[in-house]
């Protein structure tokens, strides 16, 4: 998990939205939508007063009984995503954030979409808001869904509003079989907000799962290796080389999948003595 920059800094929402809109040629559906342009600079607004820290305090704006929800969420699809379309050039910014192109909500897929912080369907209203749209890769963006509360302990991490400490949060427990468990676990000392978004992101984005898949497969990787120097050099070369490798990993980012296997390593050396003297 990756924050990010808070993406068109100097662009209103509410801008951005007039712009999508004019690409319409329906004269009266054009009309109809441009109705709702200070709603989106209103919501917007409250959008970033409240996500996630207060977001039960956030006001959602009545759409006028002549505009639909449909009609407005579409401007994202029909004007804002679609190649071509008037607000590409805005969705491909936001897009483009994370560095290497790494989905910065679970750090091994490649951003391929954005992710509704607050789902269309739900807040059509903040369908283009910048704030709202997270760089994402497709699996994340289906794993989550339009599932989210408004409860700010109930909610995901949002990468843009809340501040991460750069301290370890991510651990592993492994099990007998050398089965992995990844689970959070953050210090005390963080807001109890926090500690809980940070916990419910890897349940809505279903990573616990992720990450062990991607562990089992970076053990099976190495024990062929690690058996070898274990035969060439000894047990303890082993231990000096996996806290290498935990050191050089943690440098880049202390709570990857990677970090936080390499950690379980270390702190549970004789766990892996053991299995590999068992095999």
């Amino acid at each position: 998990m990756k924050t990010l920059s808070k993406p068109l800094l100097n662009t209103k929402a509410e801008d951005i939205f007039e712009e999508c809109v004019n690409g319409y040629r329906d004269a009266q559906k054009k009309n109809k939508l441009l109705s709702c342009k200070n709603l989106i600079a209103t919501d917007s607004a409250s959008f970033d007063n409240t996500i996630p820290h207060n977001a039960n305090n956030f006001s959602q704006s009545t759409l006028p009984d002549e505009v639909s929800n449909k009609e407005v969420y579409s401007v994202y699809d029909d004007k804002f995503a679609r190649q071509g379309s008037p607000g590409r050039h805005y969705y491909d910014t936001i897009k483009s954030q994370p560095p290497r192109g790494v989905c910065p909500i679970c750090g091994i897929r490649i951003v391929n979409t954005l992710d509704h912080y607050l789902p269309k369907s739900e807040v059509p209203t903040l369908s283009i808001t910048p704030n709202n749209l997270i760089p994402s890769c497709r699996d994340c963006n289906m794993d989550k869904r339009a599932n989210i509360s408004f409860v700010p302990s109930e909610m995901p991490v949002h990468l843009y509003f809340d501040e991460i400490p750069n301290e370890p949060w991510l651990y592993v427990k492994i099990k007998d079989n050398f089965e992995t468990l990844y689970y959070v676990s953050c210090p005390e000392s963080w807001e109890v907000g926090l500690r809980n978004r940070m916990k419910n992101h890897l349940d809505i984005y279903n990573l616990h799962s992720l990450y062990s898949s991607h562990a089992a497969q970076e053990i099976a990787d190495n024990m062929m290796r690690w058996e070898n120097l274990v035969n060439q050099a000894g047990i303890d070369e082993l231990k000096i080389h996996i806290e290498r490798e935990c050191k050089s990993i943690e440098s880049n980012d202390i709570n990857s999948w990677r970090a936080a296997l390499y950690r379980a390593l270390v702190s549970d050396f004789d766990k892996l003595k053991d299995y590999l003297q068992s095999i």
